[in-house]
């Protein structure tokens, strides 16, 4: 029976994707991008799900990127399906409504990046190695690197990074605003998990609400975006979680959160 490319794991309303394939550097091939489709589906409408995790097995590799075996027999009409499979899963990653953590627990290369990339926030272990390296082999990223890069570290760290084709250590990344957090390997799960459960305490319509926004900005004129964001506040305010969560500051208590 083959090994699954992707372990799934809820404890605590925290789903914990594990990427399967150490032996390899857990690369992403057609498999894995099926198996995290339906991980990802889940996640969305699962209720009992509030935010997700994605790591990978083993100290030494996060993700190296595609499958070494498919990208050596690849030709340009499964280059281009494979590519586009991967850009809407991060898609996925990037708009699910729940928060997402990565937790990089060690080298995050090409669409091992890119994944890391499309989740909200990004811990990282001391001996981990970010980077978009692509175009050492000729090639350009292509599951939206060089966007989700520039986004987060703005154009001038992109262009270095891309250009000279660097894998950065993991306190470079965090100088230049790629993780949110360093800490000593072996520990980065369980600090993902301090930093998720934290964010769990808020309520699940307003961190997606949060998320949107923040996400837009952006794109968005700064009218529209704050008559967006103001118009998110009154519809939390007027919530079942929101008349919740006034009433348990009020009475100095936690709020239970129903999600409505």
């Amino acid at each position: 029976m083959a090994e699954n490319h992707i372990i799934f794991e809820i404890e605590e309303e925290i789903g914990t994707v594990i990427l399967n394939r150490s032996e390899k550097g857990n690369p992403f091939d057609w498999s894995t991008i099926k198996e995290m489709e339906e991980v990802l589906y889940r996640v969305e409408h699962d209720e009992g799900i509030r935010g997700m995790i994605l790591t990978a097995r083993g100290e030494k590799y996060f993700c190296v990127g595609a499958d070494i075996k498919l990208m050596e027999s690849i030709e340009g009409k499964e280059y281009t399906e494979f590519l586009m499979a991967g850009l809407r899963m991060n898609e996925k990653i990037q708009r699910c409504r729940k928060p997402t953590i990565a937790a990089i627990n060690g080298i995050a290369v090409g669409a091992g990046a890119e994944v890391a990339m499309s989740c909200d926030l990004r811990i990282a272990s001391t001996n981990a190695r970010i980077g978009v390296p692509e175009l050492k082999i000729g090639m350009v990223p292509g599951w939206g690197g060089v966007f989700r890069l520039t986004r987060l570290v703005g154009q001038t760290k992109a262009m270095e990074m891309v250009l000279t084709a660097a894998n950065i250590k993991a306190e470079e990344a965090k100088e230049a605003g790629l993780i949110n957090k360093v800490v000593e390997t072996g520990e980065v799960l369980n600090e993902a998990r301090r930093l998720m459960k934290k964010i769990l305490l808020n309520a699940p319509q307003s961190i997606a609400f949060a998320k949107y926004i923040i996400r837009s900005a952006p794109e968005m004129p700064f009218h529209v975006g704050e008559n967006y964001e103001a118009m998110t506040s009154v519809l939390s305010f007027l919530s079942k979680d929101g008349k919740e969560g006034m009433e348990a500051f009020f009475q100095k208590r936690e709020p239970t959160w129903s999600g409505r």
